[in-house]
């Protein structure tokens, strides 16, 4: 086999493969092993319960072909699939020849999986620079932008019980919140509930370039992700590095991979999980001083 290889990317390494679609993955491997091709497995949302890059485990140690891991989140985190894999996931750390993690946090979490520390690599995600163009947020009016699923790991409707007491002083404040997902109709009936879904916009889910442009008009940018009753966390949320090649300051908790993105008091303010009273008060700061300026900045 050739020392220099290509990858054949396939998503996702916690994505998974059908039943029908086994076999043809297994000969795509070992065709593509005879012509000197490595395979990258990367994870990302569950369809099955059988994880990808553990299917390709055999095919690939039939080629002799090379295995990269790449984690995204939930595959490394969620309960049920660590408990359901974790025996497999240890074989599949022995072959591979790499695995990458998103942030040091999923690095920690995979050693303690069993990955081998010198074949876990930490790669952040990246983000197109071409599309998140710098913008002015202390230019701005007080708009919050929220970017995330509507799921329990993202708490959006912990970010509706920080506005409300944000409005309570700041009656000009508003929050866009964009995505969809289960608790969507639910934080829409809260929003309601609570008296300010005259200030709140959601959006629904938005391609890139709309989520863009809401960046250029964003004062700060919110995220209150929490670790989920049933294990999921987040690995470093790609909104948040977008809001940061945007040059928006970012309100966000001590949470996984986004303690390696926000410098607290320098491109934005951290508080801890469910801690709704640190989201009002950094939230009262940022509408009035950007982190970064000298009057934004926090020691």
């Amino acid at each position: 086999m050739s020392e220099r290889m290509t990858a054949i990317v396939v998503h996702g390494g916690a994505w998974s493969i059908p039943p029908e679609a086994r076999d043809a993955h297994a000969a795509g491997c070992l065709a593509a092993a005879e012509r000197g091709f490595a395979v990258l497995a990367a994870g990302g949302s569950a369809v099955d319960a059988v994880v990808t890059a553990v299917e390709l485990l055999g095919p690939c140690r039939e080629a002799a072909m090379p295995l990269v891991v790449h984690f995204h989140g939930y595959d490394a985190y969620q309960h049920a699939i660590v408990d359901a894999h974790g025996g497999r996931y240890r074989e599949m750390f022995e072959y591979a020849r790499a695995i990458v993690a998103v942030s040091t946090h999923m690095r920690d979490q995979l050693l303690g999986l069993g990955a081998a520390a010198e074949k876990v690599h930490v790669i952040p995600y990246g983000v197109d620079v071409r599309l998140f163009r710098q913008a002015d947020p202390e230019s701005a009016p007080p708009n919050f932008l929220a970017v995330g699923r509507f799921v329990e790991k993202k708490a959006p409707h912990l970010l509706l019980i920080a506005m409300r007491r944000v409005l309570e002083e700041c009656p000009e404040a508003c929050l866009t919140m964009i995505g969809g997902g289960p608790l969507l109709p639910v934080c829409r009936h809260l929003a309601t509930a609570l008296g300010i879904a005259h200030a709140i916009d959601f959006r629904g889910p938005q391609d890139q370039s709309v989520v863009a442009r809401h960046m250029q008009r964003a004062r700060v940018f919110v995220q209150h992700s929490i670790t989920a009753s049933d294990g999921d966390r987040e690995g470093a949320p790609n909104s948040i590095l977008e809001a940061q090649v945007a040059g928006v300051p970012v309100i966000a908790t001590r949470h996984t991979g986004i303690m390696d993105c926000v410098l607290e008091g320098q491109n934005g303010f951290l508080v801890d999980e469910q801690d709704v009273e640190g989201d009002r008060d950094d939230e009262r700061v940022s509408h009035r001083e950007a982190p970064g300026s000298p009057a934004g900045a926090r020691t």
